[in-house]
């Protein structure tokens, strides 16, 4: 018997038609269309045997953190989650992918399916079984077409994987009309060299010795020590994540009135899922404090994978009265130390924005990333795929322009 099953709440509903339950294109794998309910319930053993042996890893599609976001941060959005099972071996998964349909796309009459992500979803790469990831993207795409859905997009997936290399495959071999609206690199850690080689080789010797002199500077005014809090104890989860949210509150973003304490559906969705990815041994905090007091914080959450677990650095937060010491580069540089001295770290995903002005300058390594449209069928127009995409760029431009136009004027006043 099949572990996801076909019951009618796992039916979509789009244009008063039902979603198939199943897709019959292909016998051996089937279409599971699931609810948060069904994700929770039995279904998710099986989607944490998916993840547990992903080609690639994707915390944000994990239990540990997007079903906290489907709780707290979907809004009156539906969502469905996309699971794909290979019938030879039933209950065993080979795709998922959370996705929110719409009925047009930018102005064109095109029912369209988006990876979901949520404020705070890093990356959107599906998660696919390693040796499945022509099947997985081939069923997806298949599903989703025989939904009724025209195309597919898919914001902050990663370009340079072997997922991306399966659906670069799927489009031209199927003739599937295919856009890139925006392509960016973000800093990654991967090295073979220890922690101290590898910081000896990206940072300067200028730069090394003005962050010892701080470091000196920082240790006249108490003990100086680096803390992991126990993720096996409830209360010091609880007490970690309430002191980032007390830190990232009293910054800049708190001014700005960003910071997550400000929103509630954010907070409970970040204690939610700070919670989850403790108890799935899943969540990495990393403390600098002077005295006990907490000056900087940074949580990083893991994601499974067959190839070992990446870790992706979720939110960094400072004390602004030791901004003169840089505290946040020097956790930073503790915290390279720490992830290329532990065994079993394949990586680390900054998830930071392209360009940033401090991890951009420790980590040598890039991961590329891209926002895409495909359609799902060779008849669909591909100037829809590229209209569509063009005006992605756009708003991406002017989104750009705003903020720099804002940062003048905050500059001149």
């Amino acid at each position: 018997m099949a572990l996801i099953s076909d019951h009618p709440t796992a039916a979509l509903s789009f244009r008063d038609a039902a979603w198939p339950a199943e897709t019959a294109g292909n016998p051996r794998f089937a279409t599971r269309w699931l609810t948060h309910e069904d994700a929770a319930g039995p279904q998710r053993n099986a989607w944490r045997e998916l993840a547990a042996n992903a080609s690639e890893p994707n915390p944000f599609y994990e239990d540990h953190l997007l079903l906290p976001a489907l709780q707290h941060l979907s809004g009156n959005t539906d969502i469905r989650l996309l699971a794909i099972e290979d019938r030879l071996e039933p209950g065993r998964l080979i795709a998922f992918l959370p996705v929110k349909v719409s009925h047009t796309c930018r102005g064109l009459p095109l029912p369209t399916a988006t990876a979901w992500r949520s404020i705070h979803t890093f990356l959107a790469t599906p998660l696919i079984r390693k040796g499945c990831e022509w099947d997985g993207m081939r069923a997806i795409v298949r599903s989703l077409r025989q939904a009724g859905l025209k195309l597919i997009r898919m914001p902050h997936m990663a370009a340079d994987g072997p997922v991306a290399e399966a659906l670069s495959v799927l489009t031209s071999t199927n003739s599937l009309a295919v856009a890139t609206s925006r392509s960016f690199e973000r800093a990654l850690l991967k090295s073979g060299h220890d922690g101290e080689s590898y910081i000896a080789e990206s940072v300067s010797k200028k730069k090394r010795k003005e962050y010892a002199r701080q470091s000196r500077r920082l240790a006249d005014l108490g003990e100086v020590t680096f803390e992991t809090a126990d993720m096996c104890d409830e209360a010091a989860v609880e007490g970690i994540a309430l002191e980032f949210l007390e830190l990232e509150l009293a910054s800049w973003k708190g001014r700005a009135g960003t910071a997550i304490a400000q929103r509630p559906a954010e907070a409970r969705f970040f204690f939610d899922a700070c919670r989850a990815a403790a108890a799935a041994g899943k969540l990495f905090p990393l403390t600098m404090r002077v005295d006990g007091a907490p000056v900087t914080t940074i949580l990083n959450f893991g994601g499974s994978g067959s190839d070992g677990t990446g870790q992706f650095s979720f939110k960094i937060a400072h004390d602004e009265s030791y901004a003169r010491y840089s505290p946040g580069v020097l956790l930073e540089l503790e915290l390279t130390r720490r992830l290329l001295d532990t065994p079993g770290i394949a990586f680390t995903d900054s998830c930071a924005n392209p360009d940033h002005p401090m991890i951009d300058h420790l980590w040598r390594e890039r991961r590329t990333m891209k926002d895409v449209t495909i359609a799902t069928s060779k008849f669909v127009p591909s100037a829809a795929v590229h209209w569509a995409a063009a005006v992605d760029r756009n708003e991406i431009s002017a989104k750009r322009s705003l903020r720099a136009i804002v940062a003048r004027i905050k500059r001149s006043a």
